[in-house]
């Protein structure tokens, strides 16, 4: 287990449940994350069904491929934490460097205090500036959320884990 003081408020993984299902997507999210991670922390954040999950040091694709072997019925998205910060500029160009130049499909699931501060509009405009072109039918994705003022991104391929959850192969 990591103690208090090695958690930052940059995860390895951001784990969110299906609207009041917290308890079971807890439930599930555990028994996915500790088969591959017996040391790993998973905090629930100060958001209604977003836990933080911290891991050992290169464990992070070993557990997202855990995710996609198995069907979560009570988990919205798992979202493999490639930058973290609060630049926001900053953070979607670093994540857009994985991703082939093309189509993708953006992500983004905003909450207080950002929420309202920052459009999806104003992210769509920083990746065409990029040079990529935005559309709903790629597998090709880039995610953008936040925990408190550090925005958290991931970038890579589309893969379910469930009948509603998705998670990101990063490339």
């Amino acid at each position: 287990m990591f103690s208090e003081r090695d958690m930052s408020v940059c995860p390895s993984l951001i784990a969110v449940s299906l609207p009041n299902k917290q308890s079971w997507a807890f439930e599930e999210i555990s028994d996915t994350v500790f088969e591959k991670d017996s040391h790993a922390s998973i905090v629930p954040s100060k958001y209604k069904g977003v836990y933080l999950i911290y891991l050992e040091q290169g464990l992070i694709d070993d557990v997202v491929k855990n995710f996609s072997l198995y069907s979560h019925a009570f988990i919205s998205r798992v979202i493999p934490i490639k930058e973290c910060g609060n630049d926001l500029d900053l953070v979607v160009r670093k994540s857009l460097l994985s991703l082939p130049k093309g189509f993708i499909k953006l992500i983004v699931h905003l909450r207080e205090p950002l929420k309202g501060k920052v459009s999806e509009e104003d992210i769509s405009n920083i990746v065409i500036s990029q040079g990529y072109k935005l559309t709903k039918k790629s597998n090709y994705a880039l995610v953008l959320e936040n925990i408190e003022e550090y925005y958290i991104s991931a970038s890579g391929i589309i893969r379910k884990c469930g009948p509603s959850c998705i998670t990101i192969y990063q490339i």
